[in-house]
C-alpha cells in the first residue's frame, strides 16, 4: 500500500505532470531531475497566459524552486525515474505512450503553441488517469481525503488540514512501519510519536496567529492543501470561496459509486477504478471490438518496448492497453485486458514471447497482426 508522506505545499496543480514527464522522456535515461526542474521553469516561463490572473494560481510555478517541488512529485507518482538517473517511471511510460501525450512531446520539441491553461487544464482520460495514479501512489491519504469530503459536503481547508495530520497521518505512519526494515521503522516511530503530540500543540497555541506562524502549521499546509488541489483539478472539490471547499457535482452526483469503490482493498482497486469510476468521467463507453483491443495492445507494446528493443511487463502492458483503449471511449478494465492477452498466448504462443524476470513476467517480442485474430 503506497503513500507519499513528504509533500510540498505548492504542488497543487496536477496538469504540469504532463510537461514534465515530456521532459523526462525527451532528455532520456542519465538527466538529473534538478535538469529537468530547469527545463520545465523555463518552459512555463516562456509559455504565455491566457489571463494575467493564472500567475495567481495556486501551485504556478513561479520560480526554480517550485519546480523542483513538481518534479519531485513526478518522481514520488512514478512518472519519472530516479535523483540522478532521470527518464520515466512506470507510470510515465504508459503516459507517452498514450495520445494525450503528443501535444506535450510537440510543444518540448518546440513544434507547437501553448498556452499556459493547455498546460494545466486536464481533459476527462487524464483526470481519470491521475485519480487513478494518485490512488495507487497515496492510496491512504487521498482515499480518506476523498471520504472525508463525502460525508462533509463542505469544509473548510483548515478542518482538511486537521483531519489529516491529526487523524489520517499517524495512521499512515502505523501503516508503512509494518512493513519497513529496522532503520526505517525507528525513523518511522520517531515520526509517529510526535505526530501523536499535534493536536496538544495545535491546542496549546492561544491565537490563531500564532498557529498560523508556526512551525507545525508549515507541516500542515504542506500535507491537506495540496491533496485538496489535487482533486479540484480532478473536478472532486470545488473552491466555493477562500480556504473553503465542496464536493463538486460530478463527486456529489455520484457519491455512493465513490463510496463503494473507495471501499474495496487496495488489490481490487484498479479494475474497480476502470469499472465503475471510468464511466463517470467519459460518458457512453462500450466494450471494445477484438480487433480494436489487439490494436490497442500492440500500440502500448511498441510504445513501451521502445519499438521492441526493451521487454515490457505484463502488468503494465495490461494497465497501459486500458488507458489507450479508454482515449477511444472504449472500456476494458485490466483484469479483462490479462484475459484477453492470456487467451492470444494460449492461441498463439509461437507471436507471443513471455520471460520471468525477479519483478513479474515480461513480453520481449509480439508478433501478431491484427488478421491473426481470425485464424
Amino acid at each position: 500500500m503506497d503513500v507519499i508522506v513528504e509533500t510540498h505545499g505548492e504542488v497543487c496543480r496536477l496538469g504540469y505532470l504532463r510537461a514534465i514527464t515530456a521532459i523526462a522522456a525527451s532528455l532520456g535515461e542519465g538527466t538529473t531531475l534538478e535538469y529537468i526542474a530547469a527545463m520545465l521553469h523555463s518552459l512555463v516561463q516562456s509559455t504565455p497566459l491566457v489571463d494575467q490572473s493564472e500567475e495567481k494560481l495556486t501551485g504556478f510555478i513561479r520560480n526554480p524552486v517550485t519546480a523542483r517541488n513538481y518534479v519531485t512529485l513526478a518522481r514520488d507518482l512514478g512518472f519519472v525515474g530516479g535523483e540522478r538517473t532521470g527518464g520515466l517511471g512506470t507510470w510515465g511510460r504508459i503516459y507517452m505512450a498514450m495520445k494525450s501525450s503528443a501535444k506535450f512531446s510537440a510543444y518540448v520539441r518546440g513544434d507547437v503553441k501553448l498556452s499556459h491553461r493547455d498546460l494545466i487544464s486536464l481533459n476527462p482520460v487524464e483526470k481519470f488517469l491521475m485519480l487513478y495514479v494518485v490512488l495507487q501512489r497515496d492510496h491512504l491519504m487521498t482515499k480518506r481525503l476523498l471520504e472525508f469530503a463525502i460525508e462533509r459536503g463542505e469544509f473548510t481547508r483548515n478542518e482538511a488540514m486537521i483531519f489529516l495530520m491529526e487523524e489520517v497521518y499517524p495512521e499512515v505512519l502505523r501503516t508503512l512501519m509494518s512493513s519497513a526494515g529496522k532503520r526505517r521503522r525507528a525513523e518511522l516511530m520517531q515520526k509517529l510519536e510526535e505526530a501523536q503530540r499535534f493536536r496538544e500543540l495545535r491546542e496549546s497555541f492561544g491565537r490563531k496567529s500564532e498557529w498560523i506562524r508556526s512551525p507545525l502549521y508549515a507541516k500542515y499546509r504542506h500535507v491537506a492543501p495540496p491533496r485538496l488541489e489535487w482533486l479540484v483539478d480532478l473536478d472532486l472539490l470545488a473552491k466555493v470561496r477562500r480556504g473553503r471547499y465542496a464536493v463538486s457535482e460530478l463527486l456529489r452526483n455520484n457519491s455512493s459509486i465513490f463510496r463503494k469503490v473507495l471501499g474495496f482493498p487496495p488489490s481490487s482497486l484498479p479494475d474497480q477504478l476502470f469499472a465503475n469510476i471510468a464511466p463517470v468521467y467519459l460518458k457512453y463507453v462500450k466494450s471494445p471490438p477484438r480487433g480494436m483491443s489487439l490494436q490497442a495492445l500492440l500500440t502500448a507494446f511498441r510504445q513501451l518496448s521502445r519499438d521492441g528493443r526493451e521487454p515490457v511487463n505484463v502488468k503494465t502492458l495490461e494497465v497501459a492497453t486500458s488507458f489507450l483503449l479508454l482515449e477511444n471511449n472504449l472500456l476494458m478494465t485490466p483484469k479483462e485486458a490479462h484475459e484477453f492477452l492470456n487467451g492470444l498466448s494460449l492461441i498463439h504462443s509461437d507471436k507471443i514471447f513471455m520471460t520471468p524476470m525477479e519483478d513479474g513476467l515480461y513480453i520481449t517480442r509480439i508478433a501478431l497482426r491484427e488478421t491473426d485474430l481470425t485464424t
